[in-house]
């Protein structure tokens, strides 16, 4: 489905709109469309492993730090990847650390004695969050290079033509074009109380997105060690 389709259903939403190619609401209808889009994300990012996708960064050698991945507005899990064998496949999964600061843990003497500033493959991390200073810091440091895969919700890309792919299922495109007539309506002659108490609703989904990104590690409690009696 492209979002032809979902200007097409503008126009049925509200007769008023002229949403078809080169007609004079089809930019503003677009833009709307991706005001909905940014609004059903804030509100998905809160909920499990919806719509989860996966991409990788990479790690740099002596470097404890990572950028956040582009986009990603919530973590389900970070996974190390084997890039030394065909396919390249996960091996472990990175343990989050939820105390700030825990990538690098403080003892108190005489245990510092022992602290060392160990480098190696990433068995932990630590997260920031999905802004524009977002971090992700690693424990142990890497000493190299490596590959490691995110889970998670991945932003939709920004439409700028009718004719890009809608990026969600199609059952998902009714309620997007009626937000979006919404939206149109309210620009044109809804009273302000209507846009004020709509963008009160949006802005807790965007201020819960903010609260609830961090979606790792939340299932089931899961053993990976085994212990001796």
């Amino acid at each position: 489905m492209t979002i032809a389709t979902l200007l097409d259903y503008i126009e049925l939403f509200d007769s008023e709109r002229n949403t078809g190619s080169g007609e004079t609401d089809e930019a503003r209808g677009i833009t709307a469309i991706n005001i909905v889009q940014d609004w059903f994300e804030a509100i998905v990012a809160g909920e499990s492993e919806i719509f989860q996708r996966y991409l990788t960064v990479t790690t740099t050698a002596d470097t404890e730090v990572t950028s956040w991945p582009s986009g990603l507005l919530r973590l389900d899990a970070l996974w190390y990847v084997d890039t030394t064998q065909t396919p390249n496949l996960p091996q472990w999964a990175l343990e989050p650390m939820y105390e700030t600061g825990g990538h690098r843990p403080s003892l108190s003497w005489p245990d510092t004695i022992v602290l060392t500033n160990s480098t190696g493959k990433p068995r932990r991390y630590y997260a920031t969050g999905p802004h524009s200073a977002g971090r992700i810091f690693w424990e142990p440091v890497p000493d190299a290079a490596y590959t490691i895969r995110y889970y998670g919700l991945i932003a939709g890309t920004d439409y700028t033509v009718r004719g890009d792919t809608f990026s969600y299922p199609d059952p998902c495109a009714p309620a997007f074009a009626a937000e979006a007539t919404k939206i149109l309506r309210m620009g044109r002659d809804d009273p302000i109380a209507d846009l004020q108490k709509a963008a009160g609703m949006q802005l807790a989904a965007a201020l819960e997105n903010c609260r609830r990104w961090w979606n790792d590690d939340i299932g089931a409690r899961h053993y990976s060690e085994a212990h001796e009696v």
